[in-house]
C-alpha cells in the first residue's frame, strides 16, 4: 500500500509539472499531499513559463509586424 501512495504522489507531481509546461500558467505549490515540492522543480517551472510568456509575446509582435507590412502593398 504504502509504493502506492508513494507512486501516486510522484504521478501527481508530474501531473503537475506536465500541465506547467503545456500551459505555462501553473504554478507549483510549496507541498502537495504534504511532501515538499523541491525549490529546484518550482523554479524550472517559472521559467518554463517565462519562456512561454516570451514566445506568445514574439509570435504577437510577428503577427503585428506582418499585417503592417501586408498594408503596405
Amino acid at each position: 500500500m504504502r509504493t502506492i501512495l508513494g507512486w501516486s504522489i510522484k504521478l501527481s507531481i508530474a501531473g503537475l509539472l506536465y500541465v506547467a509546461l503545456s500551459t505555462g500558467s501553473v504554478k507549483l505549490p510549496e507541498t502537495v499531499l504534504g511532501y515538499k515540492v523541491p525549490e529546484s522543480a518550482r523554479q524550472w517551472v517559472d521559467r518554463n513559463a517565462q519562456v512561454a510568456d516570451l514566445a506568445r509575446q514574439t509570435q504577437d509582435n510577428l503577427k503585428g509586424l506582418t499585417n503592417a507590412l501586408s498594408s503596405l502593398k
